[in-house]
């Protein structure tokens, strides 16, 4: 997860409220609307639930063009080089433009390109030991970013990054100015992140003496818990030993939530999208997890976009909004059933939590 100082003070949060996809991987168009605090994403596997959360990182990144060849980084395909570059693209057609279009704050429009384009080196290769050196040719990923701001003002940003078909593990970076700033912060945990590598944003949360709220919430899972430390850049557990313990010593279930805590907090006032919520949490521990997450967000100002096929997970989530009776939390959530038609279009069928929660009790299937 990128390091960044967690704005700690209150403030309107500048919420994505749709999201347009087009010719990213295996989807050729998908439309988002009305998007909340808490949005989940259904649907079969492989139908394109994680390519979704991919194409709102890059949306809300899309002025550090490093992200559109390392997005891929996040499931441990750690390649980089021309090859690489069109992944991303339909049908890993090139000339597919990938689109990324969308409303955040509800009035600020931000429309993202990413193009792949290659031609031949203006730098003539020099023919070593009478062998013919070749055409060298460059490979260009640029993404091209226009925001629209309420007022009709726009600013346009073009970035890039550059390998070469002779040094392929070097790439060559075309940044954003400096002095642009930007207003979507972003974290993206991804299925397979390490529970336990927390020490660095676990150290902030000190450093504000904010770690009440994350051991109050632990203690639900673990009551034996007393509380965390930061010693020699590893988070050591009061367990009611003669000595502190290694977090990674516990279950993947308290491991899970602390890491989901801790990413809420530290994307204060920003976007957290995380694939596959629940995985490692233990039914009875479901509802401890979905009182924290909405609790959190709400306290820290972060929206939440998650995946899930986990049909006791959903079943909690209803019955933990269902007991607070909080018409603001009812109102904040989204569900959206993904379903890929044959000509690739992913469709999102929309649920209010009242549509939801009816659902679930009657047991229909929406995932």
């Amino acid at each position: 997860m990128p390091g960044r100082e967690v704005n700690t003070y209150k403030k309107e949060q500048n919420m994505i409220n749709n999201i347009h996809i087009q010719n990213f991987r295996g989807i050729k168009d998908c439309t988002i609307d009305d998007l909340k605090r808490i949005n989940l994403l259904l649907g079969y596997n492989n139908c394109g639930k994680s390519s979704v959360l991919d194409a709102l990182f890059l949306y809300t990144s899309s002025t550090n063009p490093r992200f559109a060849m390392t997005i891929n980084w996040v499931r441990r395909y750690m390649h980089n080089g021309p090859d690489n570059m069109i992944l991303n693209f339909y049908q890993l057609n090139p000339d597919a433009t990938i689109h990324l279009n969308g409303i955040y704050d509800n009035e600020t429009k931000r429309s993202v390109a990413i193009e792949y384009h290659e031609e031949l080196s203006p730098t003539l290769q020099v023919p070593q030991n009478n062998v013919s050196a070749g055409n060298d040719k460059i490979y260009t990923l640029s993404m091209k970013t226009t925001i629209e701001h309420a007022d009709k003002s726009t600013e346009t940003y073009e970035t890039a990054i550059q390998a070469s078909s002779s040094h392929p593990e070097n790439t060559v970076v075309k940044d954003a100015p400096k002095t642009y700033k930007e207003t979507l912060h972003c974290i993206y945990q991804t299925a397979s992140d390490p529970y336990h590598d927390n020490s660095q944003l676990y150290s902030v949360i000190l450093k504000n003496k904010q770690e009440k709220f994350v051991i109050d919430i632990l203690k639900e899972i673990e009551p034996n818990l007393k509380d965390i430390v930061l010693a020699d850049g590893e988070l050591l557990v009061d367990m009611g030993f003669d000595k502190r313990i290694p977090i990674q010593v516990l279950g993947d279930g308290i491991r899970k939530l602390l890491s989901l805590i801790i990413s809420i907090y530290y994307c204060s006032n920003g976007i957290l999208l995380v694939d596959e919520i629940d995985n490692g949490i233990h039914y009875k521990s479901m509802p401890v997890m979905w009182l924290a997450l909405l609790k959190a967000a709400k306290e820290y100002n972060v929206q939440l976009f998650a995946t899930t096929h986990n049909i006791d997970s959903l079943q909690t989530l209803c019955k933990v909004v269902e007991e607070k009776k909080d018409s603001l939390w009812e109102e904040n959530i989204r569900v959206y059933t993904l379903r890929k038609t044959s000509d690739d279009t992913l469709k999102a069928i929309k649920s209010t939590y009242k549509q939801f929660n009816h659902l679930i009790n009657q047991e229909i299937e929406i995932r």
